[in-house]
């Protein structure tokens, strides 16, 4: 199927994210210890580069490290050029800051996916005023589907949310088109699944977006930018492995929440 952006639908932002999403990630990189220049690795005689404070944003150290990914589409000149993109972007805070589409997404995602596994399928449509999708196609289905993340907006970087929005929501419809029934089972650990699908397709796409706008590779022809991206997207989907533990949510208020989903994200950059 294909990945046209999602339709204008009924508004309403679903509850926050619900109890099992863990606010830790402690086997995991720690994003806590995340400044400007936290996101070092030992890449020889680079290192006095990435020392520069990340609000010059030096696109320029992107544009070589992007030059010899495509060169040589390595693991070794993937992590390169992921931590130059960092460093230019502020660093993994002032990306996860700055993913507000994104989190905001991920949010609708989850509260959609745990009103499944609660409700069922057929009521949870009722919930987000989706209506019956039997009738339709596979590609209206999902475009129905992914009516509930009317609120992402035009940005780039809201462009990046329902382009993963759409990804994900083509996933779930194709993972349980033979036996939709099944779909009433979703537990948290597919839930998971999910979540994390929707954030490595988020980076890749806003990472997609913001090479091609700064960094403008015209020496490329658009079969090689497919390859190369294609290769981004293995590694992203390899990297990106998230942890999650049961969680307590109830006594907390939005800004608590919030602050999880945040958490999730920088844990998610802390990994490309």
């Amino acid at each position: 199927m294909g990945t046209s952006k999602p339709n204008r639908g009924p508004k309403g932002t679903p509850n926050p994210i619900p109890d099992w999403v863990s606010d830790s990630n402690s086997d995991g990189p720690s994003p806590a210890a995340d400044s400007d220049n936290n996101d070092q690795e030992d890449n020889g005689d680079e290192n006095g580069k990435d020392e520069e404070h990340s609000d010059n944003m030096n696109w320029s150290d992107v544009r070589r490290s992007f030059t010899a990914f495509t060169k040589e589409t390595s693991k070794s000149n993937f992590k390169k050029f992921t931590s130059k993109y960092r460093k230019a972007s502020g660093g993994i805070k002032s990306l996860a800051k700055s993913a507000q589409n994104g989190k905001k997404g991920a949010i609708i995602l989850v509260d959609f996916l745990e009103s499944i596994s609660k409700k069922g399928f057929e009521e949870t449509l009722e919930k987000y005023n989706i209506g019956d999708i039997s009738s339709l196609n596979a590609e209206g289905s999902i475009n129905k589907l992914t009516e509930i993340f009317i609120d992402l907006d035009g940005t780039d970087e809201g462009s990046a949310a329902s382009y993963a929005a759409v990804e994900t929501i083509n996933k779930l419809y194709n993972d349980y088109t033979d036996n939709p029934d099944e779909i009433n089972a979703l537990d948290n650990n597919k839930i998971s699944e999910y979540l994390e699908f929707y954030i490595s397709k988020y980076i890749f796409e806003r990472i997609s977006i913001e090479i091609t706008t700064a960094l403008e590779e015209k020496d490329l022809s658009s079969n090689e930018v497919k390859g190369i991206e294609t290769q981004i997207e293995y590694f992203i989907d390899a990297e990106v492995n998230l942890k999650f533990s049961e969680s307590n949510f109830s006594n907390m208020n939005l800004k608590e929440k919030n602050r999880i989903i945040n958490k999730i994200f920088e844990d998610a950059y802390s990994l490309i």
